[in-house]
């Protein structure tokens, strides 16, 4: 609301001539230049209202209310809101109205802008006004007395049901003491009036909105996100704490916006404002802030079947009895899937995440359902290796498999197969008592834990297990129950309706089997399948190696053939079996026969090293290195020492902190001299015995 200073005269509170207020006006809006503008079509000055004392802004609605109550012509100029979007005219004073039928683009703008509590407010007022017509239509009555007549019963409690509750609707502001009045209805029905389609009144009849404060103009903001975000998942408070610090130090020369630093509720408010997405930013990084961002849903129905199969593997929050020595541990299962139809192709079960692992879950699969075009896998250490993904002696090349990887970091790019693990894994694992994972009651957990260490050991030591370690034992899952119990869930997720896959006509899913088989009918997809032999050939992995003397090393082991000979100091293709290594076959660079080389074991062993002895032979090694380490750490804290003396003020501090101790040697030291004291004490009290003998 913008006045002139023609119009503040008169008014309690401001000086008594024009120049007076001016010069009042002037001084007011010094720091603030916006409050003042030239009036459209006149050449004086008005002032915003904002800048005035709260006494004289009262006086000044007052006198406005008055003017509406006894619809009095102002002779000075009609003190309008102001809006960007509603100029006035130069000659005559120009309603908003005007100017939305001038352009209609603002009005849609403005129509569009409405929420539906300004359209549920507009509409209770439309009511209003058209009961108000309606009895000033009537003999003996007029609008005037129609609007006298409805405040009465709004204020007797007489009004119709339907007329109440469009009363109630009609006062934008909520509140016990706040009813009708009659200078409101005569502004409604003053704008129905003016309104000349529904549109029209829609937008006059609506009452207006707070404008919010949008974050981006709040000038303290961005240096309060600063210190809240960080990756140490610090709240608000503790960021506030931090933001006040920081404050009072860039304003230590400025008392007054050191104390014009906004209250923690400001800062709670402007933070309720901001989208997660932006709060977040900073706070988490890689896949966990993925989650808030838009991303492409990818249509895998769209494929043809076996076009791109999805691997992973998924630890087993579970302890399973080792197949070697009996004790648990946690496995490792590798699913693999066909992505049109979510369909469990093959699957292996395996002590740890290896090549190994995944070769035999794409052979089972491959052998079961064909050959895919693409396989699409993380970049795990069992995933990506030269054993799969090398030119020339690779498997999946040699396949003519594409091996396509995920973004690092990013699992919701493989969320079919990540949900595969949720689902089916915890399934699984959640079948036997030893499970650990997600919804496993912790106290149980360490129950089974603390039971499993106690039979384990007490196996190992030999002893006689008590009633309860027996039965912890029988509680602990065995290999073969495991792969039991993982042929019995495949089978379940594949046979059971799958809210990914379409409806039949039954309305009910697609099982990934119907829906496979449903995609081969009718796309006659044909599916490469592979021999037996060769099967079994191209998953043997391929090592290039050189021949010396009719020999082939590989992996501490020698084969030997006699067809070798015209290959001395050549390179050649060696194939071996991860499961047998008594012979390997030996191909040229070019991929043709050359022999199949027997292994000759007594030049350095007298039995063969398979490849996955090999593998877990390293695997063995890691371990124990892992434990000495441990035992390493325990014994260091281990070291006897002299005490050293407590310190006085040992109450003033809440944290650990290591005390300078003596070295070793000077404590063994010590300890020799206590010896040799104590003995020449014994033999002084021995002498001194010996005396009162030979005196007695």
């Amino acid at each position: 609301m913008f006045v002139t200073v023609n119009e503040l005269a008169g008014l309690p509170g401001v000086p008594g001539t024009p120049q007076g207020i001016r010069a009042m006006m002037n001084k007011r809006i010094s720091d603030n230049p916006d409050l003042i503008r030239k009036r459209n079509g006149s050449k004086a000055f008005e002032y915003h209202i904002d800048c005035l004392p709260q006494g004289v802004q009262d006086a000044l609605r007052t006198r406005h209310i008055k003017e509406l109550m006894t619809g009095t012509e102002n002779t000075s100029p009609v003190i309008t809101e102001s809006k960007a979007i509603s100029p006035r005219s130069k000659a005559d004073e120009e309603s908003k109205i005007a100017v939305f039928r001038k352009c209609p683009a603002l009005l849609e703008q403005k129509l569009g802008s409405l929420t539906a509590a300004q359209k549920q407010t507009a509409d209770a007022r439309m009511a209003l006004v058209s009961e108000v017509i309606r009895l000033g239509q009537l003999p003996g009555y007029s609008c005037a007395k129609a609007v006298r007549e409805i405040i009465r019963q709004a204020q007797s409690g007489e009004l119709p049901q339907r007329l109440a509750d469009a009363a109630a609707l009609a006062n934008a502001k909520k509140g016990a003491s706040r009813s009708l009045s009659e200078i409101s209805l005569k502004r409604w029905l003053a704008d129905f009036n003016k309104a000349s389609t529904s549109a029209e009144r829609l937008m006059l009849l609506a009452p207006g909105k707070r404008q919010v404060v949008k974050p981006e103009q709040i000038a303290w903001l961005p240096e309060f996100l600063t210190c809240y975000r960080r990756p140490d998942g610090r709240g608000i408070q503790e960021a506030y704490d931090d933001f006040k610090v920081l404050w009072d130090m860039r304003h230590a020369d400025n008392s007054l916006m050191r104390d014009a630093i906004p209250s923690y509720d400001q800062v709670c408010y402007a933070m309720d404002k901001l989208p997660v997405v932006v709060k977040q930013k900073g706070r988490v990084t890689g896949s966990e802030f993925r989650q808030y961002e838009g991303f492409v849903r990818r249509d895998w129905e769209s494929l043809p079947v076996n076009y791109v199969w999805i691997g992973d593997g998924h630890g087993m929050k579970m302890k399973v009895a080792h197949p070697d020595h009996g004790n648990p541990f946690s496995p490792e299962v590798t699913f693999i899937l066909d992505g049109c139809c979510r369909y469990i192709v093959g699957w292996s079960l395996a002590l740890s995440e290896s090549v190994i692992a995944v070769a035999d879950a794409m052979r089972h699969g491959i052998k079961n359902q064909g050959k895919p075009f693409i396989y699409y896998s993380d970049n795990g250490g069992g995933e990506t290796n030269n054993t799969f993904d090398a030119d020339i002696t690779g498997i999946l090349p040699r396949l003519g498999i594409d091996h396509r990887l995920g973004i690092p970091e990013n699992p919701q790019g493989r969320g079919i197969i990540e949900r595969l693990n949720r689902t089916l894994g915890q399934r699984i694992s959640r079948q036997f008592a030893t499970y650990y994972g997600t919804g496993a009651d912790r106290s149980t957990v360490r129950r089974t834990t603390k039971a499993l260490m106690s039979a384990t050991n007490a196996v190992a030591k030999g002893k006689e297990l008590s009633v309860k370690q027996q039965q912890t034992m029988r509680d602990l899952p065995s290999w073969d129950a495991l792969i039991a119990e993982i042929e019995s869930g495949v089978e379940w997720y594949n046979n059971r309706p799958h809210e990914s896959l379409p409806k039949r006509g039954d309305g009910e899913h697609f099982t990934p089997t119907q829906f496979r088989r449903y995609k081969l009918e009718k796309e006659a997809t044909e599916i490469e399948w592979l021999a037996d032999i060769e099967l079994r050939e191209m998953f043997m992995p391929q090592i290039e190696r050189s021949v010396s003397r009719c020999e082939v090393r590989l992996f501490n082991n020698l084969y030997y053939s006699s067809e070798l000979n015209h290959e001395h100091g050549n390179k050649v293709l060696v194939n071996y079996d991860i499961h047998d290594a008594t012979k390997v076959i030996i191909r040229r660079l070019d991929g043709s026969y050359i022999c199949d080389a027997i292994w000759d074991g007594n030049k350095r062993q007298a039995f063969p090293v398979t490849a996955e002895y090999h593998a877990r032979q390293q695997r063995i090694k890691g371990m124990r290195a892992r434990g000495e380490e441990k035992v390493r750490l325990a014994e260091a804290e281990n070291i006897h020492t002299l005490p050293a003396p407590q310190e006085e003020n040992w109450l003033q501090g809440n944290v650990y902190r290591p005390r300078a101790t003596a070295p070793l040697m000077l404590a063994e030291a010590e300890e020799a001299e206590y010896r040799e004291d104590e003995f020449l004490n014994n033999s002084l009290d021995m002498l001194e015995s010996s005396k009162r003998k030979n005196v007695i």
